[in-house]
């Protein structure tokens, strides 16, 4: 087995097997921010934990070591990355136990592409399929031990953003489309799913659009809010909630110049991107069956992420843990979103990349 980061000298050895079993002891009892840091001598990078429930670095100062890597997302706690050295290869890895599994290699043609999110079927111990959705509309499927990948791809441009998320419920893979936004309601621009199928490979889960959401309405809001909204740069994702319970999820983000607001679209012209600040501005939560926004889920509490396969929990089930929240992380901005009040509380990283990893028992 591969152990990250060991290859060290006799006390760093001793050093960062402290460290992991100071996190394996924790590692099932909370969700934690995996906060990517500045790159060590020797090709190495340091990063740090954050634990949700405390409001603390789980290892401040300090972090585990690893071989020079490019994360690419997590999912059901595990992490997938690509070692810098080689762009061709994949990997699964537990963070905390040092467990790396061997995907097959990425072939050429999709090595350089974008990645938006990877998705597990099941934890890598069972026989999961491991989905991975590029920029576009290709996506690559394969089980621990296959010596290649499946792809499939659609010309279709909407599903250039789109996420994937795994349903327990349902057995399927399901994708976020492009919306039509109105004063009134987000108009979901359905796709074919039937040519979206992993090619060749009948026992892989099917992939398809989740259609009880075509039509989302939007909160009473001023025309000036909406006005500001519609200036935000939004992004839409899938969660499952513990009991089976699918919500679909509005982020909007917001674009500013000094106090200007301006159009995401627009942001690029004549500004100097380190001068334009991209922060959360709110998010819409939907139940399923209900086209209506919901300002209410209970006990339960969302984590969305750049690169993470949202996920959701029962919040009594984690003391420290804000319920009818969601917990999101994004560059240069992360933070709880209270959705009774639409408060947001920041926390205290905003380093790139961010990944929320799910309690590996989740």
């Amino acid at each position: 087995m591969w152990k990250l980061g060991l290859r060290n000298s006799a006390g760093a050895i001793i050093q960062a097997e402290k460290r992991v079993r100071l996190l394996s002891s924790l590692v099932l009892s909370s969700p934690y921010l995996l906060n990517t840091k500045v790159a060590l001598p020797g090709g190495r990078s340091s990063m740090n934990i954050y634990d949700p429930r405390k409001e603390e670095m789980v290892i401040p100062n300090q972090g585990m070591m690893t071989y020079p890597s490019r994360y690419i997302g997590s999912s059901r706690g595990w992490v997938g990355f690509i070692n810098s050295n080689d762009p061709r290869s994949l990997y699964l890895t537990n963070m905390f136990n040092h467990k790396v599994i061997s995907l097959p290699p990425m072939e050429p043609d999709c090595a350089d592409n974008i990645i938006i999110n990877m998705s597990l079927s099941s934890s890598p111990d069972d026989s999961c399929v491991v989905a991975i959705k590029f920029f576009g509309g290709r996506m690559c499927f394969c089980r621990p031990g296959d010596s290649a990948w499946t792809k499939t791809e659609t010309s279709s441009k909407l599903l250039d953003c789109s996420s994937v998320l795994y349903s327990n419920r349902d057995s399927k893979f399901y994708l976020t489309t492009f919306r039509l936004v109105s004063k009134l309601h987000f108009t979901a621009i359905k796709f074919d799913a039937s040519t979206y199928k992993p090619l060749g490979h009948q026992d892989f889960p099917e992939v398809t659009y989740y259609h009880k959401f075509d039509r989302l309405k939007l909160p009473d809001l001023l025309w000036s809010e909406f006005e500001l909204l519609e200036s935000c740069f939004h992004t839409e994702h899938l969660v499952e909630s513990p009991t089976g319970e699918v919500f679909d999820i509005m982020w909007f983000i917001q674009f500013s110049h000094g106090t200007k607001a301006v159009h995401w679209k627009d942001h690029h012209k004549q500004l100097k991107k380190e001068e334009v600040v991209k922060k959360t501005k709110r998010f819409m939560v939907y139940r399923e069956d209900e086209d209506c926004y919901t300002y209410d889920i209970g006990d339960l509490c969302i984590f969305l992420g750049q690169s993470t396969e949202a996920f959701c929990l029962q919040a009594s089930m984690f003391p420290g843990l804000k319920p009818n929240s969601i917990y999101f992380a994004a560059a240069n901005h992360s933070g709880v979103y209270d959705l009774a009040t639409d408060v947001i509380h920041d926390l205290p990283l905003t380093n790139t990349p961010l990944m929320w990893l799910a309690p590996l028992s989740h």
